[in-house]
């Protein structure tokens, strides 16, 4: 029985030493961020007319960064009323879901270009509030990219700064969309069965022909606590091909608070 407890003992240590070794080569960030989003967007399988507007939006992510490489998980969402020239109005929702992995083995995790690859998931639902018949819309798509970023740290009266500029730009995946004019997807065959529907709904997302293209930059205070308040400036443009194409342009400015979790 002793030494069976002693054996446990041993373990737990020898884990809790690997656990704290682990938390010590790397560094684990969370933060939330809340702003204002100007869009303009269009759907040539409802009409060719242009809605524009303004949304809030807000997201929440985790970055955990090694030695070698920094993990990135980011979560977003937006809210709001666009409209057309003539006065036509529509609710506009988007979420999407998002990961960026960064490597910097021969370089500097905190400052200088880093490389990676970066994976998108986007759903963007729409009610267009002026018709009873053909009111919904709406479009999802993953996809795979790189993604680039440049850190520069620097100092401005006794203050610790952080600039990050970051660019992704999604080349392959597939997506899903409303038909042309009618809310159920494109190829949709109601004779067919579940399966048969949902392969025939989904597109391929082939680079050039379907784009995702993404920027934002960054200014981050340092606090003396290890957190940081940022300003971030971000703006993305879509277009998804088909039997109707649909195209989004947007930019944004938040506000973000980031917390060291370790």
């Amino acid at each position: 029985m002793l030494k069976t407890y002693h054996s446990f003992t041993l373990f737990f240590f020898c884990w809790l030493f690997l656990v704290n070794n682990s938390f010590a080569q790397s560094f684990g960030d969370v933060w939330l961020s809340t702003g204002i989003q100007s869009m303009a967007s269009k759907d040539e399988g409802f009409s060719l007319l242009n809605y524009k507007g303004n949304k809030s939006t807000s997201s929440v992510g985790f970055a955990l960064r090694k030695k070698n490489k920094t993990q990135w998980i980011q979560g977003d969402f937006s809210y709001g009323v666009l409209a057309n020239q003539p006065g036509g109005t529509m609710n506009e929702m988007g979420a999407s879901f998002s990961t960026y992995t960064f490597y910097h083995k021969l370089k500097p995790a905190s400052k200088g270009f880093q490389y990676g690859w970066s994976n998108k998931n986007t759903m963007h639902i729409r009610r267009h509030n002026q018709f009873s018949n053909y009111s919904f819309r709406y479009d999802y798509f993953t996809s795979l990219g790189p993604v680039a970023r440049h850190l520069l740290p620097f100092e401005w009266k006794k203050k610790s700064f952080l600039w990050q500029n970051m660019a992704n730009w999604q080349l392959l995946g597939f997506q899903v969309k409303s038909g042309y004019i009618g809310a159920e997807p494109e190829n949709y065959q109601a004779d067919n069965s579940l399966a048969d529907n949902f392969f025939n709904t989904v597109s391929p997302f082939i680079p050039l022909r379907d784009l995702d293209m993404n920027f934002s930059s960054t200014l981050f205070w340092e606090l003396p606590t290890g957190n940081r308040l940022g300003l971030r400036y971000q703006t993305n443009y879509t277009k998804l091909s088909g039997i109707k194409s649909v195209y989004r342009l947007d930019h944004s400015i938040d506000l973000i608070l980031n917390v060291r979790l370790w």
